[in-house]
């Protein structure tokens, strides 16, 4: 897999400019600078946004060298949607699974001067673009393409390592993945559950309905939101709520543990044949390490 998207990556590359010149680059001068976006070998980026956080798209820029510049240099970024358009390309020919990506809308950032400068004595300067949470949709893989157009001072630019597509993932306190039991009453079964998050706002996540499947094509119907109530202390209330389609009814005494990242989940459900079931379910996110204190107290 790594190996495809190096090729999709190269591609892309080609499409974009056209071919470069071999000769573009040589490491082995050790006195050359070149100019490169860190975090761009495979192009595209993977970022966590935070609904309950300032977020801000960052970019870092770095001239490589045998020593520090010895003045201020200024690169300028621009946006490149065209990078996005190519990649979506390539990626569908791979996979006619794959879905494109959007490009962020404008009204979720602010677009300032995009030159970067690298300070003298240094080697890297950053740039960091405001980006709002509000209005996106959370099953829209949105992305944000920029690349290196220039430098005052005429460095090389690294063209296999001048475009950056960051990929925008929304995450909050609660989303991720999570393992535990989710339990059918009266009778007691047990069905073993792992189940991935989606943060939907700062206090809100998206979950998939005791052991129903997870797929895309079941979205409508096997998934609920848990709203996560503010609290003073480590016990946080819960309430369960249908998402689209679903039938889930809340009730009551569901709780979220701050401390050991623990739900503890009361609701039924009636499935799409109309069976209907009593949960009781317990989960732990399994992204975040706890204290070994806690692990006991679980």
């Amino acid at each position: 897999m790594k190996s495809s998207h190096n090729i999709f990556k190269y591609l892309i590359i080609l499409l974009l400019l056209g071919g470069c010149s071999e000769s573009t680059i040589d490491f082995g001068e050790q006195y050359k600078k070149t100019i490169y976006i860190v975090d761009s070998k495979d192009m595209l980026y993977q970022d966590d946004f935070h609904y309950d956080k300032d977020n801000f798209i960052t970019v870092s820029v770095y001239c490589a060298s045998s020593e520090p510049i010895k003045s201020d240099t200024k690169v300028k970024l621009k946006l490149f949607p065209k990078a996005l358009d190519s990649l979506n390309y390539l990626f569908s020919l791979g996979n006619p699974l794959y879905v494109d990506k959007q490009l962020l809308p404008s009204s979720n950032y602010k677009l300032p001067d995009l030159n970067v400068t690298i300070k003298a004595n240094q080697q890297y300067g950053t740039l960091n673009i405001p980006f709002y949470t509000e209005g996106l949709n959370p099953d829209t893989s949105y992305a944000f393409p920029l690349a290196i157009e220039s430098n005052d001072k005429g460095y090389d630019i690294n063209k296999e390592l001048s475009i950056i597509i960051v990929n925008i993932h929304m995450v909050n306190s609660y989303s991720g993945n999570y393992t535990g039991s989710s339990i059918e009453l009266p009778n007691k079964t047990i069905k073993s559950v792992q189940p991935h998050t989606k943060a939907l706002s700062k206090n809100q996540i998206r979950i998939p309905i005791h052991n129903l499947s997870a797929e895309t094509s079941d979205l409508e119907t096997n998934f609920m939101v848990l709203t996560i109530e503010d609290s003073d202390t480590k016990s946080h209330n819960v309430k369960i709520s249908n998402w689209k389609n679903s039938n889930v009814t809340d009730l009551g005494a569901s709780t979220f543990d701050s401390k050991k990242m623990l739900f503890d989940l009361n609701y039924s459900f009636t499935d799409v044949d109309g069976n209907e079931y009593t949960i009781h379910e317990n989960i732990r996110n399994t992204d975040v390490e706890i204290d070994d204190e806690d692990e006991e107290d679980a």
